[in-house]
């Protein structure tokens, strides 16, 4: 496993541990401090459909939900 794909391991587990509610990029970057690196992973999560952006707030998407629901990470 790459470094990006912990940046996103790391962010997605963020979100669902957050959920319903929406976190600040900035909030993210408390796990991981390079902000382009937050970025990227949000920009991943979000075209694979697993989290969903609006301005500086990012969610976990229903289906990411629900597959942390069928299998924990």
């Amino acid at each position: 496993m790459g470094e990006s794909d912990a940046n996103e391991r790391t962010v997605l587990r963020t979100l669902l541990d957050a959920h319903p509610r929406m976190v600040g990029l900035d909030d993210l970057g408390v796990a991981i401090p390079d902000p382009a690196a937050v970025e990227f992973a949000v920009t991943q999560l979000a075209s694979d459909g697993l989290a969903t952006k609006l301005g500086e707030r990012v969610g976990a998407t229903r289906p990411a939900v629900r597959f942390r629901a069928l299998t924990p990470i």
